[in-house]
């Protein structure tokens, strides 16, 4: 059995424990909004009309001090709430440290989800929160994470620079031309790190057992992730809406990809 060096096990060790920061100690409490209530007697189209105003889509309703259910905005008429609210579904349910990660998932079955604290159901958390910044810093986190990863392994794997063969000219020459302004700002750098994201995806998809050990099947399907690898980047440095073409499920797709193309590039060592 091979010997790892203390160092590159060090490293992977640091990319695990900055991955769990994202991944399991940022929680959906970050992004949930405390839920309102109102009763079951109430009048439904007053209870719209206060929703209106004050822009809920959902309202929680209450009974003799327990929240039992909810009510959806769009679906009060005329009569009581009592008429229209919906008791609550187990699956929409989640404990206050249910990670954000975990809250994505959940959200790839149900539109909106309700918060747990002790006994008690007070908070609310629904697809239009998903845009808010601790999301958007875990999607970022990630993609750092696979962007350090590669670079990790671009090193490891090709020695001396040898990745230059998977890229073209001008590719080549435009990490020369920023290794060597950063050179000039006394940075301890070395080529690679000059590397873009783009270098990176070619280096990897043309190196063919490499792509295999990353568990990419194919160029083709490697291609379109960094894609929307990059798409999604782009959005987040632009402080774009999250989804500007994709729908969310399109989106939860990819961080369920990057996921595993994570706990690929951890195994390699």
């Amino acid at each position: 059995m091979p010997v790892i060096p203390a160092q590159q096990r060090d490293k992977v060790s640091s990319y695990q424990s900055l991955r769990s920061l994202y991944e399991q100690n940022i929680t959906v409490n970050s992004i949930a909004e405390s839920m309102d209530t109102c009763h079951l007697h109430d009048d439904a189209n007053q209870i719209k009309t206060m929703m209106e105003t004050k822009d809920y889509d959902v309202l929680g309703v209450e009974d003799n001090g327990i929240v039992m259910g909810y009510v959806v905005r769009d679906e009060l008429k005329e009569g009581i709430c009592k008429d229209y609210y919906r008791s609550f579904n187990p699956i929409e349910l989640v404990s206050e440290s249910t990670s954000l990660l975990q809250t994505l998932f959940i959200f790839q079955e149900i539109d909106r989800i309700f918060i747990l604290e002790g006994n008690r159901i007070t908070k609310v958390v629904t697809l239009a929160d998903l845009q808010k910044p601790p999301i958007r810093m875990l999607f970022f986190g990630l993609i750092s994470l696979i962007e350090m990863h590669l670079y990790r392994i671009i090193n490891d794997y090709f020695p001396g620079d040898t990745w230059k063969k998977h890229l073209n000219p001008k590719r080549i020459q435009f990490a020369e031309d920023l290794y060597s302004l950063r050179k000039s700002k006394n940075e301890a750098i070395q080529l690679s790190d000059c590397l873009q994201i783009c270098d990176k995806r070619d280096i990897v998809l043309n190196e063919s057992p490499l792509r295999e050990k990353l568990g990419i099947e194919t160029k083709t399907k490697g291609k379109e992730f960094f894609k929307r690898l990059e798409e999604l980047r782009n959005n987040l440095a632009h402080s774009q809406d999250i989804n500007t073409e994709n729908s969310w499920n399109e989106t939860f797709s990819l961080i369920e990809t990057m996921e595993k193309l994570l706990a690929e590039c951890e195994k390699i060592q």
